[in-house]
């Protein structure tokens, strides 16, 4: 047997031999740790393709001078790699000077005057395979005008398997802190914890019982007389209760650590939470410290974990989860709708125009933040914030703003009002959060849905209002414009007829006699908003083509004159000077200035909506354009065939067939 031993021991000499001598060496210059640059020399051993660090490695950086201050940092590291993790003894010392200049003394060779400050510190951390596993030490030496004061231990921990347990101990030189305690087993704060620190520059020492990471007592006393006792009541009542149950909310014992603070659903202002801010910056200090010189290189060790304390995992009745499915949507859509009428352009503009808006803006405001606390209560719920931290401790009195009658505040002409607030139902009872937010959701979405529905109706009867008037204004507007331009209050002069009188006149009399004035009677008799505004827009239409098309209109009498040209011919005369005129197209010239120019005139006075008048002015213009192209193309034989076959037509729509029209 202990030949076997022997064998087995010489073989693995033989393997560290051959690791040894096939690992090489490596220096680099210029290496960046942090805000650190400095040199590194570490060993690499060959891996299939890869290297692994593996053997003795060491960093140390250059004097680091933090911008715009006299301080002056260095950073030196020495440890051992096995397979490219961290194992065994590292050590790390972070020097952290103050420079301070005195003078410079003058002779033949010149010499500074100088001063330094600061501290020195050292760690010393075990790893076995990349884990932390061991003592962990830091050390402070304080630096006074250049001298190194005794070293002192600045903070001690056990590690097993990566987890801080056993006893524990930190103390500040500099900030007059010190800390002892014990971890039990599993890494959580046991018994007695006594923290010491300044607090308003009064020296004080605290003292923290814990039960398996549960903190249920915390005193502090000031020049030994106690200033705070606090019991926490309700840890000691859970850690005591054998069913497991708080009302209908059970509970188990976490496995997880929380780190420093204890948390059992304490709300921000709670003594039993905000007492625990000085003691745990004690600690915290350390642990940064540390964090600082283990938080690096993650993929070669593992960090190290302080659990420290426990949590009580809640779990909620079932039903709440059934109650939040219909809840948090039913939340959101009134958000929305709170959103949309706040921001509705229309609403903003008239609120001072309408005398309920200002009001019901500020109530819909409030529901719309209240609505938004209570989403806020559901997205924790979800996040399972309260899985491990006690619903009922933080919210003592139910959800602030819905748990009692309240006011809310609103802008109005006079300045700000206030006016009240009262569901009649409230979120008040901390162990019925959920069911309670169900009902009062609901009284809120019914008292919001009638002030918005009048809202919508006040500013739509404003609206309507608002477009009347508007309307209103455009046909006095168009029809003063029209009035004068179509000469409509013209007495027709003795010694001529109606007849006489020039087109646009006579179609504007006509129109406004037959159409028009009934059209506007009609606005005016209206009462139904939907027809008000379809009579008004009609009549609109109306008076805006004829003062568009005016100047068209009044020369449609002009048209057979002007095509008179058009259809004319001159050729020389042998005889005479004066050209030979002659007439083209008698016929096309003849039915189209004629019958159908005619026919389409009659059909204008006769025309009983915008789009017929608006058609039939087309029609006229349309007609002109035809028969210029016909009379430039009068030599196509087709053209000629075409003014033939019109010379016999008298009746309007076979012409206007035979035109294309």
């Amino acid at each position: 047997m202990r030949g076997k031993w022997i064998l087995i021991s010489l073989f693995a000499l033989l393997q560290l031999e051959g690791m040894a001598q096939t690992a090489r060496s490596v220096t680099r210059d210029t290496v960046f740790y942090d805000e650190f640059v400095g040199t590194e020399e570490l060993r690499l051993l060959p891996r299939d393709t890869l290297e692994v660090k593996h053997g003795r490695y060491s960093f140390t950086s250059r004097l680091f001078n933090l911008p715009l201050s006299t301080q002056l940092n260095r950073l030196s590291i020495t440890g051992n790699y096995k397979e490219g993790k961290f194992d065994g003894l590292w050590t790390y010392k972070l020097d952290e000077y103050d420079l301070s200049i005195n003078d410079v003394i003058d002779g033949r060779t010149l010499r500074l005057d100088y001063g330094l400050d600061g501290i020195e510190r050292n760690a010393k951390f075990l790893y076995k395979e990349g884990i932390p596993q061991g003592r962990w030490e830091v050390e402070n030496i304080v630096i006074n005008n250049s001298r190194k004061q005794t070293a002192s231990s600045a903070a001690v921990f056990q590690f097993e398997s990566g987890v801080a347990v056993g006893n524990f101990s930190t103390k500040g030189v500099i900030s007059k802190t010190s800390s002892v305690g014990k971890l039990n087993d599993e890494g959580f704060f046991e018994g007695l914890i006594t923290l010491q620190y300044e607090e308003d520059g009064i020296e004080t020492t605290e003292r923290r019982i814990y039960e398996n990471g549960f903190l249920i007592n915390l005193i502090k006393l000031q020049q030994d007389e106690v200033i705070l006792d606090l019991e926490y009541d309700d840890v000691i009542k859970n850690l005591k209760s054998l069913e497991g149950t708080i009302e209908n909310i059970n509970y188990t014992i976490s496995e997880e650590g929380f780190g420093l603070l204890f948390q059992n659903g304490y709300n921000e202002t709670d003594p039993k939470l905000t007492e625990q801010t000085l003691g745990n910056g004690v600690l915290q200090r350390v642990l940064d410290r540390i964090g600082r010189f283990a938080n690096n290189a993650e993929e070669e060790r593992g960090q190290p974990e302080f659990k420290l304390t426990r949590r009580f995992k809640f779990v909620y009745p079932e039903e709440e989860d059934e109650i939040i499915l219909n809840l948090e949507p039913r939340l959101n859509i009134m958000l929305d709708e709170y959103n949309a009428f706040l921001s509705n352009p229309k609403f903003i503009l008239n609120k001072f125009r309408i005398d309920s808006l200002p009001y019901i803006f500020g109530y819909i405001d409030h529901a719309r933040k209240r609505s938004q606390d209570m989403l806020d209560v559901i997205e924790l719920i979800n996040d399972g914030y309260f899985d491990f931290l006690y619903r009922p401790n933080y919210y003592p009195n139910g959800l602030s703003g819905l748990n009692r009658p309240g006011e809310f505040s609103y802008e109005s002409e006079k300045g700000e009002e206030t006016a009240v607030f009262d569901l009649g139902t409230y979120l008040d009872n901390p162990m019925a959060m959920v069911s309670q937010m169900d009902e009062v959701s609901e009284v809120l979405r019914e008292r919001t849905d009638k002030f918005l529905e009048y809202a919508f109706m006040e500013i739509r009867i404003f609206d309507q209002q608002a477009t009347i008037d508007s309307l209103d204004n455009l046909i006095v507007q168009l029809k003063t414009r029209n009035d004068a331009l179509y000469s409509f209050f013209q007495t027709i002069p003795t010694d001529r007829s109606f007849e006489e009188m020039p087109l646009d006149y006579r179609l504007y009399r006509v129109l406004s006699n037959n159409l028009l004035l009934d059209l506007q009677e009609k606005y005016l008799d209206a009462e139904e908003f939907e027809e008000k505004v379809k009579l008004g827009e009609e009549l609109t239409c109306l008076h805006a083509l004829l003062e568009d098309k005016h100047d068209d209109i009044l020369d449609f009498q002009n048209m057979p004159s002007r095509l008179d040209k058009t259809f004319t011919r001159f050729s020389p005369n042998p005889f005479f000077e004066r050209d030979i005129e002659t007439k083209i197209l008698p016929g096309i010239y003849g039915k189209g200035t004629g019958v159908l120019f005619e026919y389409y005139l009659e059909n204008l006075f006769s025309a009983r909506t915008c789009e017929q008048l608006k058609n039939r002015i087309q029609r006229i213009e349309k007609l002109e354009e035809r028969l210029k192209a016909l009379a430039a193309d009068s030599d196509n034989p087709e053209v000629g065939r075409l003014d033939r076959a019109l010379r016999r037509e008298n009746i309007p729509s076979r012409i206007e067939r035979l035109l294309n029209l």
